[in-house]
This record gives structure tokens, sequence and C-alpha cells, in this order.
């Protein structure tokens, strides 16, 4: 691959990563909404913007809390 390609895969997989991390931190803001909480309030934003971010880890460890 050549240099031009490499940095347009990397620049595509971030773009996918930073798309799928907003729709985790939406999901958990309006799980907060749909509960009554106060989804402005501090902490459940650095949870939903730490959900984003992690969001594999998010992914796998959602199943494991039901448990």
């Amino acid at each position: 691959m050549t240099n031009v390609t490499s940095r347009r895969v990397w620049l595509i997989a971030l773009w996918l990563y930073a798309i799928a991390g907003a729709a985790d931190i939406a999901v958990h803001l309006r799980a907060d909404a749909r509960e009554g909480e106060d989804w402005w309030a501090p902490d459940n934003l650095a949870v939903a913007f730490s959900a984003g971010l992690f969001w594999p880890v998010d992914l796998l460890a959602e199943p494991l809390r039901n448990r």
C-alpha cells in the first residue's frame, strides 16, 4: 500500500470510530432522559463521553452488567 492509500484507510477508520462513538454518546444520554434523569448533569455527560470514547469496551461491558 502506498503512503497516500494508507493515510486514507486510517482516516476512514478514524471517522467510523468517531461516528460510532457519537452514536454511543447519544444512546447513553437518551437512556438517561428516558429514566427521568437530568441528562445535562455533569456526571451523566462525563459517563456518556467516556462511553463514547471507549465504545468497544462499552459494547462488551453492557451484556456483562445485565447478568
